[in-house]
């Protein structure tokens, strides 16, 4: 069930880069609220600044100026401590560069997403969500075995592994099939709606349309809905 009080709360937001061309402002006076309960995709042509928006609101890149809340803490100008707390309790990531560690089995890549949370490892959970992502089979496997679509599953599969409060995900079925895909798409959607928590995600797919509950645009640094 949606509530008024955001998860993600994002006011005025700026974030420019220095070139030798000049200054690119890539964010400007950015405003954007996700609810809990709620599914927003982010889209926008490359370069328009969704990687830049997640990393932002994933505390892994603190924004010029604005209010970057989540769950109710200011955390962009807050110690590096609290924004690392904040991410351990509250987010969950699927970037598309996968970070898995190519030393550990499938099944030990996901539970990492569990053991990065400080929370106990619960066998039962990495296989019920290596199950809901099609990798059961895969799961004894090593990174070097799996296919970019693989991959890209396992990396969403830790990242949902922990219950985080908000999701954020960056293109996560731009390498999946049409059946992976909508596989990917429901676990999103389940794991957002019976857990009260959120999800972000940047994509250019049209598959994902369906779970939504609301498609934004970023365009010149703002967000159009």
């Amino acid at each position: 069930m949606k509530t008024s009080t955001p998860i993600l709360r994002l006011h005025a937001v700026e974030k420019s880069y220095r070139e030798p061309s000049g200054v690119l402002t890539v964010l400007d006076r950015l405003d954007l609220s996700v609810a809990p309960g709620e599914i927003v995709l982010l889209q926008g042509p490359s370069g328009s600044g969704k990687t830049t928006l997640l990393q932002i609101t994933g505390c892994l890149l603190r924004a010029d100026k604005g209010i970057v809340e989540l769950a109710g803490q200011n955390l962009n100008e807050a110690p590096e401590i609290r924004r690392t707390l904040a991410r351990q309790q509250h987010l969950g990531f699927c970037f598309q560069q996968f970070h898995l560690l190519e030393s550990l089995t499938v099944r030990d890549n996901v539970a990492l997403g569990l053991r990065l949370k400080r929370q106990n490892v619960d066998q039962m959970r990495v296989d019920e969500v290596l199950a809901l992502v099609g990798l059961t089979k895969k799961s004894d496997k090593l990174p070097r075995d799996l296919s970019g679509g693989e991959k890209q599953r396992v990396a969403f599969a830790r990242a949902l592994v922990g219950r985080p409060s908000l999701l954020l995900a960056d293109e996560p079925t731009s390498q999946l099939d049409v059946h992976a895909a909508e596989a990917v798409a429901q676990l999103v959607r389940s794991s957002v709606k019976e857990s009260g928590s959120a999800a972000l995600i940047t994509t250019h797919d049209t598959r994902l349309h369906p779970i939504a509950d609301r498609i934004c645009t970023l365009k010149e640094g703002r967000i159009y809905e």
